[in-house]
């Protein structure tokens, strides 16, 4: 039986029955040497999987969520300077047009062919917004570090919503997802206190220092194609030029068979309890059988 999920600050969740043929999607075109490529590099982008019905419906969305945002947004722009960069969580909750993209877009499938799991179930999404203007970056560092699991088959799939050339795209350090990292955290705005009790980790690489060492990778992108990256890739990004597009990303994390639930001190785990009143009620080290975390694929 999956535990029970106390929500209280966002939409009760409905129970969703995902489409049977001829409404689900197609099966992804990804070949074995895409998927090993993958395994390789720990990131990969693939092209026009997602239709442009698709993209104006999550737009359309997107720019619902920046004029009402949820109790999990984060704004990391700091009062003065220019640009906004705007992130918010567990949209599927209380968008119709996000839950019917979980449940009906290749994306799930995506996820579980990239892992080679068995079975795939939603983490939770995300919608990451920088507006031209922009300076702050996204620093870097890796996913798993904040989030209360254990195991590998963790993805993220990364739809964009706009054209986004390789000066302003997410950067991945090539390989870097076998380090196995797990790392200091901080806000994308610098703020720290947030995540004070993971201060005994060390910090995230400085990338920056290492561009004898390291290669990364980042591509240009137009709506509809998607980064794929496990949860150990190193990444980060810079900001948007005032003369630039907007940089709207759609981004869905899932999780497979080998992970294990680990809340850890300092990750999302207590801020999606305390700010979105949203608890999968696990025990430590359960597998992920919760109705805040469904299985899609």
């Amino acid at each position: 039986m999956a535990s029970g999920v106390l929500v209280q600050s966002v939409q009760p969740l409905v129970t969703w029955h995902r489409p049977v043929a001829p409404s689900a999607p197609a099966a992804p075109r990804i070949s074995e040497e895409q998927v090993q490529q993958f395994e390789e590099d720990g990131a990969t982008v693939l092209r026009g999987f997602f239709s442009s019905e698709w993209i104006e419906q999550l737009r359309l969305a997107a720019e619902e969520n920046l004029k009402n945002p949820g109790p999990l947004c984060d704004e990391s722009v700091k009062p003065g300077e220019p640009g906004r960069f705007h992130d918010d969580q567990f949209l599927w909750m209380r968008y119709e047009t996000m839950k019917r993209f979980i449940f009906e877009s290749p994306a799930a499938e995506i996820a579980r062919r990239m892992s080679r799991a068995n079975q795939m179930r939603l983490l939770h999404d995300h919608l990451i917004v920088k507006e031209p203007g922009t300076q702050t970056t996204t620093p870097w560092h890796n996913d798993h570090s904040y989030w209360p699991l254990k195991g590998n088959q963790i993805i993220s799939v990364w739809v964009a919503l706009d054209y986004v050339p390789k000066s302003s795209c997410v950067q991945y350090v090539k390989g870097s997802h076998r380090w196995q990292l797990l790392h200091k955290l901080n806000t994308f705005s610098g703020e720290e206190e947030r995540y004070k009790a993971m201060a005994d980790l060390p910090p995230a690489p400085d990338i920056d220092s290492m561009s004898d060492t390291v290669e990364l990778l980042s591509w240009d992108l137009v709506p509809g194609d998607c980064l794929v990256h496990q949860s150990f890739s190193v990444h980060g990004a810079p900001g948007i030029s005032s003369s630039a597009n907007r940089r709207r990303a759609y981004v869905t994390r899932w999780v497979g068979d080998d992970v294990r639930w680990d809340p850890r001190p300092g990750t999302l785990d207590f801020s999606w309890r305390t700010k979105g009143n949203l608890d999968p009620k696990l025990p430590v080290g359960s597998p992920m059988d919760s109705d805040l975390f469904p299985v899609v694929a």
